[in-house]
């Protein structure tokens, strides 16, 4: 991940600035949010299926995405294809629901402050002393 960071970091700096006004105006570090950004992007990776991101990590995506040619060629160098975004009409919860769970198992816990309420939700009902599975 890190190597990733410093991938983006050093090639568009740029990409920073335009994520320091999401970062700002929702009270979160601007890396902090891009790390956030290539976790979801490498589970995406990982599973290869329809993943849903929070929108703070989609806002971010979005500003990715707009270099086009670099985000194609670190999706190339890090994934070996193109991640593309495709937006729907059609909201479908579970999807994100997925999305949280396979954070929690790769990850652990989530930022709230990122990910949502949801996002604490799951990882407390996972880390409940009283459960024994």
């Amino acid at each position: 991940m890190d190597n990733q960071l410093n991938d983006i970091l050093t090639n568009i700096p740029l990409l920073r600035k335009k994520v320091e006004k999401i970062s700002f105006e929702n009270n979160i570090d601007k890396d902090e949010l891009l790390i956030e950004m290539l976790k979801f992007l490498n589970l995406i990776h990982i599973t290869k299926t329809k993943l849903s991101p929070s929108l703070l990590i989609d806002l971010a995506w979005h500003e990715f995405i707009l270099f086009t040619r670099y985000y194609q060629k670190f999706c190339s160098t890090h994934y070996n294809r193109f991640i593309h975004h495709t937006p729907s009409e059609n909201e479908d919860y579970t999807i994100y629901q997925k999305t949280i769970k396979l954070y929690i198992k790769h990850y652990n816990k989530p930022p709230e402050s990122i990910w949502g309420s949801y996002a604490m939700t799951q990882w407390e009902s996972n880390n409940c002393g009283a459960c024994h599975n």
